[in-house]
Order: structure tokens, then sequence, then C-alpha cells
């Protein structure tokens, strides 16, 4: 399912300065918002679409109980993070 919402993240960088995504809060529409725990990294893409550099991660993550794959991108350019896929 793609989601394609934004999200904020609470990441850390290793010790080759590369990012990786901890946890991150979803908001409602009302404002409330949930969070949720990134479980582990499967993969890590760096793409450029039209001239848009991004990293896509792709995680596991346990959500409403469940494991759940999903994908997270965040933009280079504009240093935002998006819930783009879910999935399981």
């Amino acid at each position: 399912m793609v989601l394609n919402k934004n999200i904020e993240m609470v990441a850390a960088f290793n010790k080759d300065g590369k990012i990786v995504p901890v946890r991150f809060r979803v908001f409602s529409e009302d404002d409330s918002y949930n969070v949720f725990t990134i479980k582990k990294i499967l993969k890590v893409d760096e793409i450029k679409v039209d001239r848009i550099e991004s990293i896509v991660f792709n995680c596991i993550s346990t959500i409403n109980n469940i494991d759940k794959n999903i994908e997270i991108k965040y933009i280079k350019e504009t240093c935002k993070w998006y819930l783009y896929k879910m999935s399981g």
C-alpha cells in the first residue's frame, strides 16, 4: 500500500556517517499521533528521480503488534521523511 505520508523521524548516524532511522511519528488528521520503532533495516538504496536525491530504507517495524515491511524515504534536498509504503 502506497501512503507517501509525511512523518517525523528520530535518526542516528553510524561511524561511517551514514544516516540510520530509529523511530518515527505518524500524525492523524486530528493531530494525534502514533510512534513506531524501526526493528530492522533490510535494505538501503540511494536514488535520484528528476534530479531529486533520496535515500530509501526498506525496514521492519511493529505496527499494531504486527511486524510490517515498510519503505521510508528521506529527501536530501528538503530533509523531509516520508512513510512511503507499508505491507504485511
